[in-house]
């Protein structure tokens, strides 16, 4: 069952950018509708199994939503600029290295030099498998020569979704505690966003990402669930196997054109992204 719960934010997670580009909304657009759909999400559940709100619990997890909001839209924003198949193995190889390091040497998850070893080359592996899977050009530039800009919004995204996932362990706040303050904090700062923004939104491409924000939501409830399970530094490289989803799915679902080296290069990747959650995943406590 702990592996059940483990996989599902990497479904969850795998199938929201599609989800999200989909839709054909802006970047605002997509980030408020998957606030509100958020919410709405955190209301029934808390309807459903109220949980006491501590000053302190409630602080931190708004911040955490503000943190998400922050990193997401940035996200929204590169997938405007690159396709989801590029975009989400660099953000999420980021993201996925600086939550692991920090789950290992600040938690102190990884106590033995066992742990160490193993944890460190199942990173490599995750990172190899990562570039890998933006392979596209036939020069074999891994990059695919990402303007400046666009490595800044990718390195700023993954820098705040990584404070999203570690700032409630550091404060040792966990549990459905955690949901509906978290969920006003993104809602909350996506208004925000919204206020400086200068188009006008339109209310059927929101409606359109309530969607988005439901999945994305069942997704971050199984994180935290496995977090207390299994681990910070086991479940959420586990949770990447989303890269691997995004990847793959989004270049069937947009009819991207791959050719057969590039798709060996890619599926070697993802089974390497696979060999490296198999070994981090070893050393869940």
């Amino acid at each position: 069952m702990n592996a059940i719960i483990a996989f599902i934010p990497a479904l969850g997670w795998g199938f929201m950018p599609i989800v999200a580009h989909l839709t054909k909304g802006s970047p605002r657009e997509q980030l408020t509708g998957t606030a509100f759909g958020a919410v709405l999400f955190a209301l029934c559940l808390y309807g459903y199994s109220p949980t006491s709100l501590q000053p302190i619990s409630f602080i931190v997890s708004f911040a955490s939503g503000v943190c998400w909001s922050a990193g997401q839209g940035l996200q929204f924003q590169a997938f405007q600029r690159v396709s989801v198949s590029k975009a989400v193995p660099v953000i999420c190889g980021l993201q996925l290295t600086g939550t692991t390091l920090f789950a290992a040497f600040i938690l102190g998850e990884w106590n033995t030099s066992f742990q160490f070893i193993i944890g460190l080359l199942g990173l490599c592996c995750i990172l190899t498998g990562v570039a890998l899977m933006s392979f596209r050009k036939k020069s074999g530039d891994l990059s695919g020569n990402l303007p400046p800009q666009l490595v800044i919004i990718l390195a700023c995204s993954s820098l705040a979704l990584t404070l999203y996932v570690v700032i409630n362990q550091v404060f040792q706040v966990s549990g459905l505690s955690v949901i509906l303050p978290q969920s006003l904090g993104m809602l909350c700062s996506a208004l925000l966003i919204n206020a400086m923004g200068k188009k006008p939104l339109r209310p059927f491409q929101i409606a359109s990402n309530l969607s988005t924000g439901l999945i994305w939501s069942v997704a971050n409830l199984a994180l935290f669930i496995s977090n207390g399970l299994i681990g910070v530094a086991a479940s959420f490289p586990i949770s990447q196997v989303s890269i691997a989803i995004s990847c793959i799915g989004s270049i069937l679902v947009f009819r991207e054109k791959i050719s057969s080296r590039q798709w060996l290069v890619i599926l070697t990747g993802v089974t390497m992204m696979l060999l490296g959650v198999g070994l981090i995943s070893l050393l869940k406590k």
